[in-house]
């Protein structure tokens, strides 16, 4: 793992990119103190120097507790008084990813400094919430609800009866309803299932990932806590792609037919024969029609419809049923109030009179 010599600013006489391994700042002389900021520029060489890799690799330096001097991991007394290292504290050891590796020894501006550099731009401030709003408002526009004056044009009413007949009919099943009189019956096809009927051996291609090898790569670095950085070494699986052909058997089906007994029968039934019909207008009170029951009928079901046209003073016209309730409070010429949605569609409404 290559090792690179990183640098230090003396914040006694402020004398910048001193190197790493230096402990004493050659500006004023003072010893480099603990707790010292290394960095690591972006155009740091590598080391190759035995006599410095060794002095890299002897572990970090050292700040004796009584001048405050820093010393190597191998001195065993400090430089600076003579005392012996006993129980002085070393300077701290980092691990750092590519992105957080510091490059200067200047801790990034404060926000309130960065700001008092310059005036404030001004805000561009994005149109989209503003749109979407307009496009809300407009959708909620066309959704409310408005009212007109309109006189009602016509009235309109129908009803219907229905007329049955029971008679004898001719069906076929596969099983005999109740009180049905067998015809006939006969064995026929009722539907088809699928079986397996033999494998075949077919042919495709399948691709897979196929790790070839593994590839190492620089990931962050170690500050030493001697001034000099190590990288940190990162080791993933490189893949390819590759192809082959395999064989399989495909299963091959038969479609084959399922038997069942199929009946030919008679009964009688209840059947729709005829419809009587009663329409009018709003000079005619609603009223069902008249029925002529035969022979074997009776009646069936009753169906009823009621429907206001109107006109507004535009000229408009608009429809709506009713029931009958309604219906008979209404006559062609009286005026009404019409509740809709302003953009059109849906259905209008009557807004009845408060009593």
């Amino acid at each position: 793992m290559a090792i690179r010599e990183g640098c230090w600013d003396c914040p006694t006489c402020g004398s910048v990119a001193l190197p790493g391994r230096q402990v004493n700042c050659a500006g004023c002389g003072n010893p480099r103190p603990q707790g010292t900021r290394f960095y690591l520029p972006e155009d740091a060489p590598e080391v190759s120097d035995a006599a410095r890799l060794a002095q890299a690799r002897g572990g970090a330096d050292w700040v004796c507790e009584h001048c405050g001097a820093s010393a190597r991991a191998a001195d065993a007394r400090c430089p600076g008084c003579g005392a012996e290292r006993g129980s002085s504290p070393v300077q701290a050891t980092h691990e750092y990813g590519m992105d957080d590796v510091p490059r200067s020894g200047e801790p990034s501006r404060p926000l309130m400094a960065a700001a008092s550099a310059a005036p404030p731009r001004p805000k561009r401030r994005w149109k989209g919430p503003a749109f979407v709003l307009a496009l809300v408002g407009a959708f909620g526009w066309c959704n409310s609800p408005k009212e007109v004056t309109a006189t009602v044009a016509e009235a309109d009413w129908q009803r219907a009866i229905e007329v049955q007949e029971y008679r004898t009919v001719r069906e076929e099943d596969w099983s005999l309803p109740s009180g049905a009189r067998q015809l006939s019956s006969e064995r026929a096809i009722r539907d088809y299932r699928q079986v397996l009927d033999h494998y075949e051996t077919r042919t495709r291609q399948v691709s897979e990932k196929v790790q070839v090898g593994t590839r190492s790569f620089t990931c962050g670095q170690r500050d030493m806590g001697n001034g000099y950085f190590e990288d940190i070494t990162c080791t993933e699986p490189e893949y390819e792609t590759r192809s082959h052909t395999e064989e399989y058997q495909e299963p091959i089906y038969r479609r084959e037919p399922v038997y069942g007994t199929k009946y030919s029968y008679e009964l009688e039934r209840w059947l729709p024969d005829d419809t009587a019909w009663a329409r009018g207008g709003a000079e005619k009170e609603p009223a069902w029609p008249a029925v002529r029951i035969g022979k074997n009928e009776r009646e069936g079901a009753r169906v009823e419809k009621y429907v206001l046209r109107f006109r507004d003073e535009d000229g408009k016209t608009y429809e709506r049923e009713v029931p009958m309730s309604q219906f008979s409070r209404y006559r062609p010429g009286q005026q009404v109030r019409l509740k809709m949605r302003r953009g059109g569609g849906g259905e209008v409404e009557i807004v009845e009179p408060e009593s």
